[in-house]
């Protein structure tokens, strides 16, 4: 049990000594440590838009939304920040453990390895590092956290920033940078089902008197499941060095990874019915995947950025990425069918997963502001480019008779890796490309009223093909499909009128284009989607901008909205599911409200609660697989006095009833023998599932913390209906961990 913890905790502290050696760490000077143990009074004018070390729930600033640099209170659109000081007090480690605490994101996995995300009625498709495009698909990994300052959510369609997209959110996470002073923090900490993890980050200035500045962040975890035969590995590393190259240019390269290997994986639910049509009641642990069935991921990321200082306050700012990701693993799992007493009855999905996908991004852009009126105006205009290409071999197996029926999914020991053979040649492969300029202002039109407009015009175009090869490896067929949409404008308007100092009322408006590179069971791409999405709320910036309020109603319309088509299962070779159109006339309305920062000295708080209703063309409820009703609270406090060392916190998520219909089994079969079914409903109740954290400061340097997740236990179905299965929601799980910093 202990030889993990031991392995991970000996894999930190060595890669803590090469990049801090004791030389080095004595040459700090411990009057002007950058790391300081206890809170950190946050005033307004020291809440920037960087949370690491401010102690705060709430940043100062953030441009996620129009890439202007504008406070929450500033931008007319819903927006939620995750800090480093949340994401450290309730340990959430990995991009699905922080979205699970944001307001009006459902979280729910179609597998093991496989999480989506959505807000507002739509999945999450728009994800962004640093403000640069990070989109992936399916290959997408579920990120961990420990190279981030903050994750930036904004809700609705943010067209002017990401071009095509829906109207449910952008996830920005944005990386830690290195800091003016040394400062340097290791951790471990051990959990239950034998999750162990690891860290270091050091940083601070290198040379030249502070004008080369350096940070390296690595982590490793090794854990096994609650879920049996499941276990993963995931190293990260990321490095940055930031160099002043004059006084008015700063530019910044760096490199990140994290490699995720896995055993075990799932590919598909669990069966909610038997074979006579009754529950199948299958427990929490159920997982019908052979020990070696394995979805690995690997992602390597490339960046770059120059920021060049113009005068008054105008700079010249140019970005770079690319980012690649490759996947090599044998999927194995009982997804089809419904179990039998004797536990028969189960067809496994399988198949060899492996690809490449590349992405590379480069944007230009110029903000400052301008005098027009007598009044002071702020102006973004740049230029970004994206694109991105995947790719597959050509595999040809050769799978025995009955490899596919499995006698007793329970013990699965004796089925092997099915052979195949990775030809040389080129399978399927897909390009993607966008284009646009963009341009957004600030208008200060008296000095309450204020609008933000913007445009966004450029173009889209997606390439694909999936050739077919003769047995002497001759192309036979190249089947290629291209999709071209040119002069895409994407406008955006927002106005905003100051009722006091602290209170904001707004209004916002944009379009919505979004390309489909989904296709239906023919192999054809779904048309575009289209709409419109709109916003009108009330925030408020409250105890000298440390509290941020907000109360938001919206709504949206969308024509050809994409639905997973599960009356058919994945492609056996691809693994790439089918979809269908949702028609003309889906709308969504609904409205949020947030609270988030410093409520009281030492006490901070985020609550978010969420009513969203989605229908169709004709006014019928859609999207029943997420819940009309999202409530989020996360609150921790440090207590006064002679407890002071102590902080304790508490987080609790509720959500409403959900439900999908899936195909019930009768009992019966028809005349060939094949077995007969019928619609029916899959619910999961209202649930709500409780956390705790509690952290100790023992001196300046080391810390415990305590988490425990799940605290009652509950049971409770995270999806439902996705290919007649449902997926378990985690158990309780309990997490010590010690930490020391510089």
């Amino acid at each position: 049990m202990f030889t993990p913890f031991s392995r991970s905790m000996t894999f930190t502290l060595s890669l803590f000594s090469v990049v801090a050696s004791p030389d080095l760490l004595a040459e700090t000077d411990p009057e002007n440590q950058s790391l300081e143990l206890g809170a950190t009074r946050i005033t307004s004018e020291g809440l920037g838009a960087t949370t690491e070390h401010t102690g705060a729930y709430t940043t100062g600033s953030m441009s996620t939304a129009t890439r202007l640099n504008l406070s929450v209170k500033e931008t007319p659109q819903s927006i939620s920040v995750i800090t480093r000081q949340q994401m450290d007090d309730f340990n959430l480690n990995t991009l699905t453990e922080v979205l699970r605490q944001t307001t009006g994101v459902n979280v729910q996995h179609n597998d093991s390895d496989r999480v989506s995300y959505s807000s507002r009625g739509y999945g999450i498709n728009n994800f962004q590092i640093d403000g640069m495009p990070n989109t992936f698909g399916y290959m997408k990994s579920d990120s961990d956290t420990i190279i981030y300052d903050r994750i930036e959510v904004v809700r609705g369609a943010t067209g002017l920033t990401t071009g095509a997209g829906d109207p449910s959110a952008t996830v920005n996470m944005v990386r830690k940078r290195p800091t003016a002073q040394w400062q340097a923090k290791t951790g471990v900490s051990g959990g239950s089902h034998d999750n162990y993890y690891s860290f270091v980050d050091v940083g601070g200035p290198l040379a030249y008197d502070g004008k080369l500045r350096g940070r390296t962040v690595l982590a490793y975890r090794d854990s096994q499941s609650f879920r049996d035969n499941y276990a993963l590995q995931r190293a990260v590393g990321y490095g940055i060095l930031e160099g002043d190259l004059s006084d008015d240019t700063v530019l910044a390269v760096g490199f990140d990874y994290q490699d995720k290997q896995v055993q075990g994986t799932s590919w598909g639910t669990v069966p909610y019915w038997n074979s006579q049509g009754g529950k199948a009641g299958l427990s929490r642990s159920t997982n019908m995947a052979a020990h070696w069935s394995s979805w690995p991921l690997t992602d390597k990321t490339t960046f770059a950025s120059l920021d060049h200082h113009l005068g008054g306050d105008w700079h010249l700012k140019a970005a770079y990425t690319h980012r690649q990701s490759d996947t090599d693993g044998k999927v194995y799992y009982g997804g089809a069918g419904f179990p039998n007493d004797d536990r028969s009855g189960m067809t496994a999905w399988a198949s060899h997963m492996r690809g490449t996908s590349r992405m590379e991004a480069i944007d230009l852009n110029l903000a400052g502001s301008y005098a027009l009126l007598g009044r002071e105006h702020e102006l973004m205009m740049g230029y970004g480019e994206a694109t991105q290409r995947d790719v597959s071999p050509v595999m040809r197996d050769n799978i025995p008779d009955g490899y596919y029926s499995i006698e007793d999914w329970k013990y699965m020991g004796g089925i092997g890796k099915f052979p195949d053979t990775v030809t040389g040649l080129k399978g399927e492969h897909s390009s993607k490309q966008q284009k646009a300029g963009y341009l957004a202002t600030r208008l200060s039109l008296t000095e309450r009223l204020h609008a933000v407009l913007g445009s966004r015009y450029g173009s889209w175009e997606l390439e694909s093909a999936a050739p077919e090869y003769t047995a002497n490896d001759q192309l036979l067929r190249a089947n290629k499909t291209r999709q071209t949409h040119n002069d895409m404008w994407t406008p955006y308007a927002g106005l905003l009128y100051d009722i006091t100092p602290e209170y904001t009322v707004y209004a916002s408006y944009t379009d919505i284009f979004k390309p489909q590179s989904l296709k239906d069971v023919s192999n054809k791409y779904l048309e575009p989607v289209v709409g419109s999405n709109y916003e009108v709320g009330l925030k408020g910036s409250l105890l000298q901008e440390r509290l941020n309020v907000a109360a938001a109603y919206f709504w949206s319309k969308q024509d050809n909205v994409a639905e997973r088509d599960d009356s058919v299962p994945p492609n056996p070779i691809t693994g790439e599911e089918y979809y269908k159109s949702g028609g003309k006339g889906n709308k969504v309305s609904g409205f949020e409200l947030e609270v988030a920062g410093e409520v009281m000295p030492d006490w901070n708080l985020t609550a978010g609660y969420t009513y969203t209703h989605s229908v169709n063309g004709t006014d019928k409820r859609n999207n029943t697989g997420q819940p009309l009703n999202l409530l989020k609270v996360s609150s921790a406090y440090r207590l006064p006095g002679a407890w002071r060392n102590l902080t304790v916190g508490g987080a609790v998520n509720w959500q409403s009833d959900i439900h999908e219909f899936g195909n019930r089994p009768t009992g019966a079969r028809d005349s060939e023998g094949n077995r007969i079914t019928t619609r029916a409903k899959i619910t999961q109740q209202a649930y709500s599932v409780v956390n705790l954290m509690s952290r100790y400061q023992f001196d300046e340097h080391v810390t415990a913390s305590l988490n425990v997740n799940n605290l009652f236990d509950k049971k409770y179905y995270e999806r439902v209906g996705f290919y007649n299965g449902v997926y378990w929601g985690d158990p309780r799980s309990i997490t010590l961990a010690l930490d020391w910093k510089l």
